[in-house]
């Protein structure tokens, strides 16, 4: 395992613009001449897969655009060539990095768990040649707001709610409240013996 400043996309595996093609050349091959074949539209891959518990995040700008830089705990895995990498800091594709940022402002303190697997879709009418895709490898269940927008576009199917809980939130859930004891019966006084 390799321990980076920050895990990103280029740090997890050195995924450039040049190096991303050339996966994707990978995955169509060659043509029966040899030559490279054409990589069609849609052809996807995956280049990594990122999980952490995430619980504080930034947001921040440069000449490249915004991004929010997630502290906790990443392990990452470059799946071309198996390699894991582990860091305190992690810099995800903004429209993701955003929303566990918002997460874990919304998560009162609490780390927020994710785990995502990240890749490329050959989209020929990209600058680069492709764009970003990004799959959750965790169950999440919507949660009461995401459902309620749901409904407003009619797109929602009846939900039941379900407790928060690691496995449907996608976050960490509460600690579990202390048990309560039972009350103890009030003694009852003794009776005063009357004098005569």
């Amino acid at each position: 395992m390799q321990i980076v400043k920050k895990l990103t996309i280029k740090t997890c595996g050195d995924f450039t613009i040049k190096r991303i093609n050339e996966v994707l050349q990978e995955k169509v091959g060659k043509t029966p001449e040899g030559k490279d074949a054409p990589i069609p539209d849609g052809t996807s891959v995956e280049l990594l897969k990122i999980a952490g518990e995430c619980t504080n995040a930034k947001s921040a700008a440069t000449d490249k655009g915004t991004y929010t830089k997630l502290s906790g705990n990443f392990v990452g895995t470059d799946m071309t060539t198996g390699e894991v990498y582990q860091s305190g800091a992690c810099i995800l594709p903004d429209y993701v990095g955003s929303q566990i940022g918002a997460a874990v402002i919304n998560n009162e303190g609490r780390a927020v768990e994710f785990a995502f697997v990240i890749g490329a879709k050959a989209k020929e009418n990209s600058v680069t040649g492709y764009e970003f895709t990004v799959s959750p490898l965790m169950d999440i269940a919507p949660t009461e707001a995401q459902q309620r927008l749901l409904g407003l576009i009619g797109a929602a199917p009846k939900l039941e709610a379900l407790p928060a809980t690691a496995a449907n939130t996608g976050m960490l859930a509460p600690p579990a409240a202390a048990p309560v004891a039972a009350p103890v019966p009030a003694a009852t006084p003794a009776k005063a013996s009357a004098k005569k």
